[in-house]
């Protein structure tokens, strides 16, 4: 440090106060990241060379380079501060990393995420209403995680239909996502054998008045739409073959009032429902004609304020909490053959909720990026994502410095 002023030596051995990710720090600012710290009290009680606001930036920025370690991950946030020659901060070692963050926890960038997640769409964004109510589909998925006895120990493999095990150790997760944004409201998280239904349980708080909520037949029960319905959110969801829907009043548009049936009669009473049912014709390359037979319950009654023919298109939508998960898959975790970091299940489950976050945020930058009425699903995910993982490394031109827009124009298509 030989030649340096007292004032340039203090601001390169405080340059972990400085660094940020890019244009992620729109989405988390300063301010958030203190407050998730504090409330999770993960406050480091004396100055450290990688304190806990700095950790939290680290497990995120690893999302954004999946494929490279942790020296080369912090080296690449580090050297975007790394101005004027300032350069007496030093990257710490792997062995160091790890054990910060484990002095982090989960607890941190989980809350992080509870403060991002949420609608970001508006009445003029394409898909994220119908009618009057904010559409919301919901899908589940699986993340294959380390080999360790730790984690094969809580998370256990399941299989893959054919009754051989996977060889990793899986979490199941269920998301709900916004409809138009695919933007996340809420997700929940567990071992293989947690089962989607349990999981989405957990979701029903997400939910209230003034929302329509999409799935597939994969949650269907009475207990789950109970549950839901129970909120005040209108329901639209695909039923199984194993249910029994008995014809009760035909509607003016051919579709009829029947009956959820609870489990037990002491479980509660049957569940007035609708049932709008569909044919689905594809034309294959040698020209033949194949149907699949929908079968929609809904808590919307009526045929006039909700026309079948509305409904039937509207299930479509469901792909989009399908797409977006498929995004965080194969974009942001970068292929079905790439596994999570995490040895232990706790450091999983920090590492989860980073990459939920990092997804969100580069889906906030979409939403933001897309003028008014325009459909943000014509906008690349993986350009944009490609284009935050850019800008991280030249967080000199950051959203808090004065140069201009940060929004690359490399990321719509």
């Amino acid at each position: 440090m030989a030649g340096l002023t007292v004032e340039q030596k203090a601001a390169s051995e405080r340059l972990p106060d400085r660094i940020s990710i890019g244009v992620l720090a729109r989405t988390f600012t300063d301010e958030l990241i203190h407050e998730v710290v504090d409330a999770s009290d993960a406050r480091e009680v004396r100055y450290r060379l990688l304190p806990a606001r700095l950790m939290v930036l680290f497990v995120l920025a690893c999302w954004l380079f999946k494929r490279s370690g942790y020296g080369p991950v912090m080296g690449k946030i580090a050297d975007a501060h790394v101005l004027d020659g300032l350069g007496g901060w030093q990257v710490p070692t792997t062995g160091s990393l790890s054990k910060a963050r484990v002095r982090l926890g989960p607890a941190p960038v989980r809350l992080l995420f509870e403060r991002v997640a949420g609608p970001v769409g508006t009445p003029d964004t394409p898909g994220v209403f119908w009618r009057d109510r904010r559409v919301v589909t919901m899908d589940g998925f699986t993340c294959d995680v380390p080999d360790t006895r730790e984690n094969a120990a809580h998370f256990g493999r399941g299989g893959n239909g054919s009754g051989t095990p996977n060889p990793y150790p899986q979490v199941r997760a269920v998301a709900l996502a916004e409809g138009g944004t695919r933007s996340l409201l809420a997700v929940r998280h567990g071992p293989h054998g947690s089962g989607e239904q349990t999981l989405a349980h957990d979701l029903a708080g997400t939910l209230g008045p003034g929302m329509l909520c999409l799935a597939d037949r994969n949650f269907a029960s009475w207990r789950l739409w109970r549950a839901f319905a129970g909120t005040g959110t209108d329901l639209l969801w695909r039923m199984s073959a194993s249910f029994t829907l008995p014809v009760i009043e035909v509607l003016s548009d051919g579709t009829w009032i029947s009956e959820l049936k609870p489990p037990r009669k002491k479980d509660g009473p049957p569940i007035r429902v609708r049932i709008v049912e569909y044919t689905v014709w594809t034309t294959t390359e040698t020209g033949q004609s194949m149907s699949e037979l929908f079968c929609l319950t809904t808590t919307l009654l009526d045929p006039d304020t909700a026309p079948a023919g509305e409904l039937a298109e509207l299930y479509h939508d469901r792909w989009q909490a399908e797409t977006g998960i498929g995004e965080i898959k194969t974009v942001e975790r970068g292929g079905p053959e790439v596994v999570l970091r995490s040895k232990t299940p706790t450091m999983v489950d920090q590492e989860f909720w980073a990459m939920l976050c990092v997804y969100q945020a580069t889906r906030d930058l979409i939403a933001y990026a897309a003028p008014p009425r325009f459909d943000p699903g014509r906008i690349s995910f993986t350009n944009t994502f490609e284009a935050v993982r850019d800008w991280a490394t030249r967080a000199a031109l950051s959203p808090r410095s004065n140069s201009p827009s940060p929004w690359p124009t490399s990321a719509t298509g």
